[in-house]
This record gives structure tokens, sequence and C-alpha cells, in this order.
């Protein structure tokens, strides 16, 4: 079967918003990580942030994502979290700090409209991933997550003036398998709804340091 690029969407400059609020809560810990786990940006940190990259994940929740986080093999500079976790339905986890590059995509990776088509994506772009129900593997992303997304979205497009792009990184890397996230539906909350903010929920959260070290991982992710 052929495969149909609709994962990404562009960002009409005339669209733009003003501002779009966001609750984000930073995860517990996660100031202690930053330094291995992201890289000194090698771009303007305002004017050098070019597209936000969506990561599905298939069958990682959130605290799979930050234990690989804390051995240092990957980062993303938010996750939304899943339907499972109690944080699901109140606010976005703030992960990696917008000024540094998370380690979210192999830097040999392309995408003709970002960079130019040059690699070393990361330093030009923003990260949001979606976390999975480990008990659910490969499900769609819930209503709320879409939702949570597309505010996301506005709220980087709002204070990033050359953020142009949101693509998923299926795009980007043609062996991440395809996602389910409805990105018709999501085009269409970014472009044709206002945001709204979410309340807060932190206390259940599992701390960063009682997060047990992850097995080795695949190069890029895959199928996480």
């Amino acid at each position: 079967m052929s495969r149909v690029s609709i994962s990404q969407f562009s960002l009409p400059a005339a669209q733009r918003p003003l501002s779009a609020p966001l609750a984000v809560e930073p995860y517990p810990g996660i100031r202690t990580i930053w330094e291995r786990s992201t890289l000194r940006s090698a771009g303007d940190p305002v004017f050098g942030v070019e597209a936000l990259v969506v990561h599905c994940a298939r069958k990682a929740g959130t605290d799979q994502a930050l234990s690989l986080m804390q051995a240092g093999r990957a980062s993303w500079h938010w996750i939304v979290p899943a339907a499972a976790e109690d944080q699901h339905g109140r606010f976005i986890w703030a992960i990696a700090p917008e000024g540094r590059a998370a380690r979210h995509l192999p830097a040999r990776l392309t995408h003709p409209a970002i960079a130019a088509g040059r690699p070393r994506l990361n330093h030009v772009t923003l990260s949001v991933l979606l976390a999975a129900d480990p008990q659910a593997p490969g499900g769609a992303p819930s209503p709320w997550q879409v939702a949570a997304l597309a505010q996301l979205i506005r709220h980087v497009w709002a204070r990033y003036p050359s953020l142009h792009h949101v693509v998923c990184r299926s795009e980007i890397d043609r062996n991440t398998p395809v996602s389910q996230l409805d990105w018709a539906r999501l085009r269409h909350m970014v472009l044709g709804l206002p945001p709204t903010d979410l309340p807060p929920l932190v206390a259940k959260a599992t701390p960063l340091a009682l997060l047990d070290r992850p097995e080795p991982a695949e190069p890029a992710l895959r199928g996480m």
C-alpha cells in the first residue's frame, strides 16, 4: 500500500496569533538531567525555530519516555500525558528548556520544508511527544491529547516568529510507523479555533529519581 503524506501542515503568517496562553508544569526533578539529555542550540533560540515536530509514542508512557531522557538517550520539549495517566485532561508537561536543542531526531535526517533541506533539525525545531498507554500500545491519541496539542501549537506559533511548519516525526523519518493522530482535526483546531487554559495537576507524578533505568533503546527511538 502506498503511503500518503498528510501528517504535516503549514502555519500561514497572516493567521499567527498575538498570544495563546498555555498551562504547563515542569516534570518533578527534570532540571537535574537537562545538561546530559539536550544540546546547546547552534542557532538563534527564537528566530531560528522553524518547525514543531510531533512524536506519537506507540507504547511508551510518560514514565518510560522520561527514563530514556534520564539516561541521556532522547529528549523532548513537552510531553502530553496519555489517557491512562492522572495528568491527562489537565496539563502538558514541560520537559526540556526551549532554548536548548532536544535530542528528538537523528542528526542525519532532513525535511525539504525545514532548514532549506539541511540536516541537524534538532537545532531548528521544537518537539512534543504524545505519550501512549503501555497497556494498550498502538492506540490513537485521545481527543484531549489532540486538543492539548493544538493549544501547544498555537502557543509556540505566537511566540516564535519563524515557526511555519508542524510535522509528524514519521514525515521526517520514513522508517517510523505512521501514527493514528487525526491530522485533519488537528489542523482545523489550530487554524480555526482559539486555545483554552488547562488546570494544573502535578501531585501524582512519579518523581524522576524513582524511575527505573531503561533498557537500551533502538537508535532514533523507533516504535517507542
